[in-house]
């Protein structure tokens, strides 16, 4: 498989999938989660001893097949951001329509479904035009010249990547081989400096106004007020239940609306 090959063969996709979808952001950052609702029922959840950033599974509701995606929350909201354009691959089964459009014979093996996955995750996420550009002129802003750096400024370079695509820092780290910003030796030099690349991760997120490195905990069910306000609604509802499943998804209840006055959108001008 020709990474090269199939790179080319996913942003075909990407554009496809943003015209269908109507996105036209260039940076998709926290919005990829907007994006996924509308494609499934996403699970928002915290699990702290969980290895697991999130999944995809499709059951069988009243006779159909739907997707539902799961995010652990308690993870940082970099991780929840990739793990969620990650299953997004999934459900437009992107991996499956490489290998057609690059006409390979049978299915891709589970290994290599996830591989083109996650690189479909990172092209959709971090466009390689803009991550090059957004790059270059970070570099221009600490004063970096191209050539020989020291560790801890290509770590700060990184960080500022991490922060304008709202991704981790394997991510970055990758991407900076995949987008021809680094060479080979020099990504596996920084890969073999994993353990201080990190700590220095840390040093730089704290120095700066980010929440790149915090979980969010949310813990919600995409469209559940209204399934919920809709069950409320109903005879013979069983009201405990409910009490329970808005406690359990801390959901409060809406104000009381204010009467006594109309408005208006959507309409043109004076009449």
């Amino acid at each position: 498989m020709d990474r090269k090959v199939v790179v080319e063969a996913i942003q075909k996709i990407i554009s496809e999938i943003k015209e269908k979808c109507i996105i036209k952001n260039t940076a998709i950052r926290d919005g990829i989660f907007g994006i996924l609702e509308n494609e499934c029922t996403v699970i928002y959840y915290p699990f702290d001893e969980e290895k697991n950033r999130g999944f995809h599974i499709k059951k069988i509701v009243k006779n159909e097949l739907e997707d539902f995606v799961y995010i652990n929350t308690a993870k940082p909201i970099a991780e929840q951001i990739f793990a969620a354009a990650h299953e997004f691959g999934h459900i437009w089964e992107v991996a499956a329509k490489v290998w057609d459009r690059l006409g390979y014979e049978g299915k891709p093996t589970e290994q290599e479904e996830e591989d083109i996955t996650d690189w479909f995750a990172a092209e959709f996420l971090m466009p390689t035009n803009e991550f090059r550009k957004t790059f270059s002129a970070h570099m221009n802003e600490l004063g970096i010249k191209p050539g020989k750096v020291k560790l801890d400024e290509v770590v700060r370079l990184i960080v500022l990547q991490m922060d304008d695509f709202m991704v981790t820092y394997e991510s970055v780290r990758r991407r900076l081989e995949e987008t021809g910003i680094m060479k080979k030796d020099s990504a596996d030099f920084l890969l073999s400096k994993h353990e201080e690349a990190l700590e220095l991760v840390d040093v730089f997120i704290k120095d700066r106004n980010t929440y790149l490195g915090n979980g969010t905990c949310v813990k919600t069910i995409s469209g559940i007020r209204t399934v919920i306000e809709n069950a409320e609604s109903k005879e013979n509802v069983d009201s405990y239940l409910l009490m329970k499943i808005k406690k359990e998804f801390g959901i409060a209840d809406m104000p009381a609306a204010e009467e006594g006055f109309e408005i208006h959108i959507g309409e043109n001008g004076d009449e």
